[in-house]
């Protein structure tokens, strides 16, 4: 692989603010590819421009080195070792990366994927994603690859309530990298006419999100949601005014007066506004985030079932892991009082919680002896699932039926320990779970690099192509009517049944009509009751 420095230079490309030099990483055969890493979408959004929507960038002169990720945005550091690892944190963050074939690009451009990484809206960076990864397994696809930072935590979603700062400034960070790539991608071959945007947890939340806004809708062709979208319980808040007055407590800042209020905000360092994914202080709820997106009148002018209406139909694709709620019990009281929270909490704006609550829990336990550690920890992993993943996104692909647009639903059913690397001493179940399936696009996750062996290829080959046969076609099989470069043929959801799903196994993949034995279907009956 070599360090940053022992690539060779990359082509020169002129982007509309001025010319970029990046690095070849993939340099050697036919389909070699071009990284340019650090490019400002926006201006930094420091001192005045802090809470404010991003600006367009500033020029400059000569060729620009783009041959480092740009700074990730403000948050503390998750574990120690990300110190040595990851590029510091910084208010000035507005940076993307942008991989691209070196060979001739088809009429038009080659199709372009827009990734938007996950964190909870409150960390993440593309450097997580990495870069040589995303060349040789997606871009030798024949497709390019952007992957940005944006603002996260109260930096990205600070609100007052009111105009002087509506909040939501890290989703209008997303629309101006996508107005960005609007811009300036044909410059690097790639086609502005068939972009899919794709993202992970809030990522793949913030995906929905740009589907809706008429600000974005229109700046983007195709969506992927992986395990997250605008339905999630987490995704969205109605008291981020309320957390946000006492965060600003927190650090001193008390001010009734709006204006006076973000002028004093300005002031404060802008470390102090970061959040630990994992230890979330400054709320009341032990499941919802500390800050996220909210309904402010302006990125989204109406509700969000009725902009869902409205939006510019498109091509969809959404997914989730097989036990998606392994990751959320980390750091959880995984006890049998843990399990009774986490169904009180599921249930929490029901009618007849108590009576609601007893059938849910037999419903999980399904005659598990409880008492048993293996079949307590599976039970509440499943209920993890349910209530952050599993019924919302079965809820998303009910809403989107009528979409004029083909909606894809997928199960990722593929495990490898040695895909966790680390994590394996941090997971209370060993198991595929969330942001494991990463790795079978980037090469790379949150816990591990890639694991280098003929059944993990595989693996990636099937879900990879799927991904980039999608945002080049519109199709998950391809672009021949009469084949499927997958092992079965992945068929779209439809209102007769609105959980058919591709199934991504070890051994290859399969078409099923049941989504987790109906399980998340039958929760959500009993909750609406």
């Amino acid at each position: 692989m070599g360090s940053y420095l022992s690539y060779p230079s990359s082509r020169v490309v002129t982007t509309a603010q001025g010319q970029v030099q990046g690095r070849r990483l993939v340099y050697k055969g036919d389909k070699q590819v071009d990284a340019f890493q650090g490019i400002p979408y926006a201006q930094p959004p420091v001192g005045q421009l802090r809470f404010q929507k991003p600006q367009p960038p500033d020029s400059w002169e000569g060729i620009r080195d783009a041959t480092k990720f740009g700074n990730r945005a403000i948050q503390p550091y998750l574990l120690f070792i990300e110190r040595l690892k990851k590029y510091a944190p910084s208010e000035d963050c507005l940076y993307l990366n942008v991989f691209t074939p070196c060979w001739e690009p088809p009429s038009g451009g080659f199709p372009v994927m827009v990734y938007l990484h996950g964190g909870g809206f409150v960390m993440g960076d593309a450097d997580t994603y990495g870069d040589i990864g995303i060349c040789e397994n997606l871009c030798t696809r024949d497709v390019v690859v952007v992957s940005i930072n944006y603002r996260v935590a109260y930096l990205g979603f600070f609100t007052t309530g009111d105009s002087v700062c509506p909040g939501n400034v890290g989703l209008w960070d997303q629309t101006e990298a996508l107005k960005w790539v609007q811009q300036n991608i044909d410059a690097f071959g790639g086609n502005k006419d068939n972009v899919t945007v794709f993202g992970q947890s809030a990522g793949a939340a913030s995906v929905d999100f740009l589907h809706l806004s008429p600000h974005s809708t229109d700046l983007f062709h195709k969506g992927i949601c992986l395990a997250g979208n605008a339905l999630a319980p987490w995704a969205i808040s109605s008291n981020m005014v309320e957390q946000c007055r006492k965060k600003a407590r927190l650090v001193g800042v008390e001010e009734k007066d709006s204006q006076k209020f973000i002028e004093k905000l300005r002031e404060v360092p802008a470390d102090k506004f970061g959040i630990n994914l994992f230890a979330q202080v400054d709320k009341e709820d032990f499941v919802d985030l500390e800050t996220t997106p909210v309904i402010d009148g302006d990125f989204f002018p109406e509700s969000l079932e009725e902009l869902r209406k409205k939006a510019t139909p498109k091509p969809l694709m959404t997914g989730v892991t097989k036990e998606e709620g392994i990751f959320f019990m980390l750091w959880k009281k995984n006890t049998a009082e843990g399990l009774s929270e986490i169904i009180r909490h599921a249930l929490r704006d029901a009618e007849n919680k108590e009576r609601l609550q007893d059938q849910l829990h037999k419903k999980y336990a399904n005659n598990r002896d409880l008492k048993d550690n293996q079949n307590l920890l599976r039970v509440s992993a499943e209920v993890h699932s349910d209530y952050f993943m599993n019924c919302p996104t079965l809820r998303w692909c009910e809403r989107n039926t009528d979409n004029d647009q083909p909606v894809y639903l997928y199960i990722f059913d593929h495990f490898c320990v040695k895909s966790i690397g680390y994590g394996r001493f941090l997971l209370p179940i060993l198991d595929i779970t969330h942001c494991l399936e990463l790795t079978y696009l980037f090469r790379k996750s949150v816990f591990s690099p890639f694991v280098d062996t003929e059944s993990e290829h595989s693996v990636e080959n099937n879900f990879s192509r799927a991904f980039t046969n999608f945002a080049i076609f519109g199709n998950p099989n391809g672009g021949d009517a009469s084949r499927t470069d997958l092992p079965a043929r992945w068929a779209p959801i439809d209102s007769r049944n609105p959980s058919k799903n591709f199934v991504f196994t070890t051994e290859g993949g399969h078409m099923s009509e049941s989504y987790f034995g109906g399980r998340p279907a039958d929760v959500m009956a009993m909750i609406q009751q």
